[in-house]
């Protein structure tokens, strides 16, 4: 069961681990500020969104409520403040560990200094926007890190430990609560009511509230990113049917940036076959259609030449050079042997050489045409032949010259030789004669490029002519085939682009729903919406990082449901909202006598999931307590669930008040004041107030009691400025505060120390000043000592008269009223010589002292003999 704030904190804290990061850190930000600001939700809501993101969950460490079995916690001392506000250093400010201590300080004196230390070192609520800083000294420009050493009893033991502004503070004093009524859990609901959430429910609550932030800032960024949509994309022109209509249709639903890419990037040709298409389906079909055929025709016949091209680097002509050549070789080599042995016993050299030849093959056609045109060359009749070169009659060894020279010329070896030559040449020149002129080359490609608009094709055909041109000339140089790549044209792409042109008119010339014609639109359409989506390409990327965003965010988004955060809290409300709450609650009801209203604590209807508790008028439910409490009436309120609270907590630690009865009227003061006394009986209580009149209500509440053993002890304390610096520790009450027996052995012992300035120069101005000082101040202990005379029946501050005292002043005679006056004007007397005569004249120490012995004699005399009257 989690019927205590410590048990809840502690539950929250294990249910915590399985809430999301966001939450874990939204729960320690409001335990550790109160509440969430604008800049907590934009950085919680990164949390939510960003998986990654760093995160400070909920810890042991951030929950400072009281937990069981921790021993009783008080503070004894907090000391040697440094860098806090103005406060002065080297101070002690001590306190008691049970009972009631009271911190004076008037306004400026530096108690608000102390108590800021104290709320970031005990449990002290704070919430965002009314964090009390604790600045450095402003006037100080060699600042150090703000610190202060305290001493506390933890149990029976003592400890010490040192605080330090940013660091982490010891967690047992967080078992120390501090009061702060603008943090209660009491706060005014919608329509005036009253509402009493307990801490660890309103935590949660809050929780709730950070969820509907959260959400909030996510549905606000969803809601950008879709008005982010471009137009051209909610609401594309591009057909539903085609590959890039299904990709802008499957954005956010597993379409890829990849896929985006490869649609989006379009090649000249896909441009250019664009442009084709619409203008094929833009102009008279049949006239497209014949110009479609004319180029197809021209493709053909390029094609034709090209194959011949082709067919003319093959391997297998290649292998036939080398044949020819080998042939030609062997043929010339056996032709060559042949003209050495014709030519080896002739005057002349060169017989048989291809210039010779040429010359017997000259002499050979003019013989048979013009000199012996009716006989066989070469003409060696013994009667009438000359020779053919030289005209000279032919004698016998030159006719058998000739004879012997036209036998070798038709020698089959010679004959072999030629027709090798022959076959070579007729093989190259076929070859060559298949090579394509570089000027039809240029303007065919020109006629792809240009008319056609096949970028592609043409770069192919370049390829090609410019791979296979090169084989060729290899192959020639070589007379055999090379060690080249032979370039396939089924590679180029001119079947398929002559296949496209025949496709393209007889779709043109089909009827409108021929099936071809259908897939050239559907082509177009493909294409165009292609090209749609390369010029939107970085919208659509955009839009896809969009829509990854979104998605998410509304991943994030189901992290912000409060369903189960609003189940715990109704479990919280149910366990901590108990009857020995409620009955304590009202218990501390009475205790602030709220003028009679009767209050209590009522379920009402819970808002949002979280459970409410209204705080009620038990005899009138027809007003909201809201509308009929007074400002001092709510704080009593807040006082009361505070204090009902730790009863139920079962802790006897330490409480701190700072100034819990401010803008309170003396009825309220005085029941605060008693409750606190009460409470200072078990356990200890500080209470930091600048109010005179409530000190002395807490002092009379802790004393003035039937049954002394019933008495709350109490320690009064006094921080106060001294020259310009405030917060310096005086452990004894403010002087006025003090009785007049405990002002005057202040006096004396003053008068001890400051005698020397006497002695050094009695006629000197600083001892003039502590003079006129010390008779001033013994003035108004006279006044003070007579208010304690009459204290048995009414003491200052306090509206209440003691009747049962009134006995005690029948001790005071005619000589004690006029020893008082006689002392009383003497004060006056001094202190006019020291004051405002023309030259002043301070008093010795003697003359002053025998003033203090006439008052201390005359307070001896009236308290003995009001002891001595007994009072029943």
């Amino acid at each position: 069961m989690t019927s205590t704030e410590a048990d809840a904190l502690q539950n929250i804290l294990s249910w915590s681990k399985d809430r999301p990061a966001w939450q874990r850190d939204a729960l320690r930000r409001l335990v550790v500020q109160g509440e969430l600001n604008e800049d907590d939700i934009d950085q919680l809501t990164l949390i939510c969104r960003e998986a990654k993101t760093p995160f400070d969950p909920l810890s042991s460490d951030h929950i400072g409520a009281q937990q069981k079995g921790a021993p009783t916690v008080a503070l004894r001392n907090i000391r040697n403040v440094q860098n806090v506000n103005a406060l002065a250093e080297n101070q002690t400010l001590n306190l008691i560990p049970k009972g009631l201590t009271i911190v004076y300080g008037d306004n400026g004196a530096g108690k608000s200094g102390y108590v800021r230390i104290l709320k970031k070192v005990c449990r002290a609520r704070v919430v965002v926007g009314r964090e009390e800083p604790i600045l450095p000294n402003i006037h100080d420009t060699q600042t150090g890190p703000q610190r202060a050493e305290l001493e506390y009893n933890a149990g029976a033991q003592v400890q010490k430990t040192e605080w330090k502004s940013g660091s982490s503070s010891d967690v047992l004093l967080s078992e120390i609560s501090v009061f702060d009524s603008r943090t209660a859990n009491v706060h005014v609901e919608e329509a005036n009511d009253l509402a009493y959430t307990p801490y660890p429910m309103k935590l949660i609550e809050r929780l709730v509230d950070a969820c509907k932030g959260v959400k909030a800032k996510l549905d606000d960024e969803i809601r950008v990113l879709r008005e982010q949509t471009p137009q051209s994309i909610s609401n594309p022109p591009c057909s539903v049917d085609t590959e890039t209509g299904k990709l802008i249709a499957a954005l956010g639903k597993g379409a890829t940036a990849e896929q985006v890419e490869g649609l989006a990037t379009i090649s000249d040709g896909e441009l250019a076959r664009i442009a084709e298409l619409t203008a094929d389906f833009a102009n008279d079909p049949s006239v497209t259609a014949r110009r479609l055929r004319a180029q197809k025709s021209r493709l053909e016949n390029l094609r034709d030449k090209l194959k011949t091209l082709e067919a003319s680097v093959s391997s297998e002509n290649g292998e036939k050079l080398s044949v020819l050549k080998s042939e030609l070789i062997t043929k010339t080599d056996a032709a060559r042997i042949a003209r050495q042995n014709f030519a080896q016993d002739e005057p002349l050299s060169g017989l048989g050489s291809t210039t010779w030849k040429a010359l017997w093959e000259a002499a050979r056609a003019y013989s048979m045409a013009e000199a012996y045109p009716d006989e066989e060359f070469p003409n060696t009749d013994p009667t009438d032949s000359r020779c053919v070169l030289c005209h000279q009659y032919l004698d016998e060894s030159a006719a058998q010259r000739l004879q012997r020279f036209e036998s070798f010329v038709r020698d089959h070896t010679q004959q072999e030789e030629a027709n090798a030559v022959q076959a070579l040449r007729l093989h190259r020149q076929g070859l060559i004669e298949t090579d394509l002129s570089y000027e039809y080359l240029r303007v065919e490609r020109a006629f792809l490029a240009d008319e056609l608009g096949n970028i592609e094709l043409e770069r192919s055909l370049k390829e090609f002519a410019i791979r296979t041109r090169w084989r060729l000339r290899a192959m020639l140089r070589a007379n055999s085939d090379v060690d080249h790549p032979t370039p396939q044209l089924n590679q180029v792409g001119l079947d398929a682009a002559i296949s496209a042109l025949e496709t393209r008119a007889t779709a043109l010339l089909a009827d409108e729903n021929n099936e071809e014609r259908t897939k050239l639109r559907e082509e177009l359409n493909e294409l165009k919406d292609r090209q749609w989506l390369a010029g939107v390409k970085a919208d659509v990327l955009s839009q896809m990082s969009r829509l990854e965003t979104v998605a998410a965010l509304t991943t994030a988004l189901q992290d912000t449901r409060h369903n189960e955060i609003t189940s715990k809290n109704t479990l919280l409300s149910k366990e901590l909202i108990t009857e020995r709450l409620r009955a304590r609650f009202a218990r501390e009801i009475d205790h602030f006598n709220l003028a009679g209203l009767a209050i209590e604590l009522k379920q009402t209807q819970s808002k949002a999931g979280v459970s409410r508790f209204k705080v009620g008028l038990i005899e009138d439910s027809t007003h909201n307590a809201a509308e009929i409490l007074s400002e001092g009436e709510f704080r009593c309120v807040a006082l009361a669930s505070f204090m009902a609270e730790l009863a139920t907590n079962d802790s006897e630690s330490g409480i701190i008040f700072d100034d819990p009865v401010s803008s309170l009227d003396h009825l309220h003061r005085e029941a605060i004041a008693k409750r606190l006394a009460e409470e200072g009986k078990c356990r200890q209580v500080v209470v930091f107030t600048h109010d005179l009149p409530f000190l002395f209500l807490l002092r009379n509440a802790c004393t003035q009691v039937e049954d002394p053993a019933e008495k709350t002890e109490i320690a009064l304390r006094h921080i106060q400025k001294r020259q310009s610096t405030p917060g310096h520790c005086r452990n004894e009450p403010p002087e006025k505060a003090q009785s007049a027996s405990g002002r005057l052995n202040s006096m004396r012992s003053h008068l001890s120390n400051t005698r020397i300035k006497y002695d050094q120069d009695p006629d000197g101005t600083d001892w003039l000043i502590t003079a006129r000082g010390l008779i001033d101040s013994l003035r108004q202990t006279w006044e003070t000592a007579v208010e304690d005379a009459i204290s048995p029946v009414l003491r200052t501050f306090s509206s209440r008269v003691n009747t049962k005292g009134f006995a005690r002043l029948s001790a005071i005679t005619q000589e004690d009223a006029e020893i008082m006056r006689k002392h009383y004007g003497q004060c006056s007397v001094l202190l006019h010589k020291a004051s405002d005569a023309l030259n002043p004249v301070a008093p010795s120490p003697e003359a002053i002292e025998d003033e203090m012995d006439a008052l201390e004699s005359w307070l001896t005399s009236v308290s003995q003999r009001q002891d001595a009257i007994k009072v029943n």
